[in-house]
């Protein structure tokens, strides 16, 4: 049975996608940040891991370096995935030039993950240097063709690849159509669904919530899995990445239920 290392800050996010992961029969091993992923995988060496971008102290991109560029071949040639809300094309083309297979953008499908391990790990799969050398070149021909203006492939590769324009992209304020859809919908909604929604907004995990509100986690799941088809979302992981991001909450939404939180 495959071992898989989820590495997230968000408490919610880690429990979504280990229960989904154990559904599919995978053994799952969590860490809330970079520096608890490298001592983890220095305790037991995981198949493949899920890594998201952005956590405090020691963030994804330490933690990618560390892996594949400062350790020894074992460590070098586990199979990592981002898994990030970062959604801009450097932050992309950084992660499959320094070693990510794939870049995975919040929100997900959580079974749709299941199934990309299963494909990095099946039997008949390439060795990981192998795939990671196949996304590596992709990454940089991208970015040739980006750095000249080309929409046709490079004919070579660039000799050098100027990473700090990778780190300093800004992001994109725009909404989506089924953002803005659900920011409409948030009025329709009961003042326990929008008490629960204020609550999780402030990022505190699920099971802190639930006490807060006197229900159960699965009580929780369920009214957001309610309220996520009510707002046109894809899903409970949907709701619960805008939530954190700030982006659901924000302007336009009326006036929040019981007052305003600072």
């Amino acid at each position: 049975m495959a071992l898989v290392l989820v590495v997230d800050d968000e408490p919610d996010i880690r429990e979504l996608i280990q229960m989904n992961l154990e559904l599919a029969g995978y053994r799952v091993t969590t860490a809330a940040d970079g520096r608890e992923a490298l001592a983890a995988v220095k305790r037991e060496a995981p198949d493949a891991i899920l890594l998201d971008l952005m956590m405090p102290e020691v963030d994804g991109w330490a933690v990618l370096d560390q892996l594949k560029s400062r350790s020894g071949r074992d460590l070098s040639e586990i199979p990592v995935f981002m898994v990030t809300a970062r959604t801009e094309a450097q932050n992309r083309l950084r992660g499959g030039i320094e070693g990510a297979l794939r870049y995975i953008t919040k929100p997900f499908d959580p079974a749709k993950l299941a199934e990309m391990l299963g494909d990095a790990l099946a039997p008949g799969a390439p060795p990981e240097p192998q795939q990671r050398r196949a996304v590596q070149q992709s990454a940089l021909e991208e970015l040739a063709r980006r750095e000249t203006g080309s929409g046709e492939p490079a004919s070579t590769p660039a000799p050098r690849v100027r990473l700090t324009q990778l780190e300093h992209a800004p992001s994109s304020s725009s909404s989506s159509p089924r953002l803005r859809n659900a920011r409409e919908k948030i009025s329709e909604l009961s003042a326990k669904q929008r008490q629960l929604l204020e609550a999780l907004a402030t990022r505190t995990p699920v099971t802190g919530v639930a006490q807060q509100l006197g229900m159960s986690r699965s009580n929780v799941y369920a009214s957001l899995r309610r309220i996520a088809r009510k707002l046109g979302l894809k899903g409970t992981n949907e709701l619960l990445a805008l939530l954190r991001q700030g982006a659901l909450l924000g302007p336009g939404t009326g006036p929040a239920v019981g007052g305003s939180r600072s």
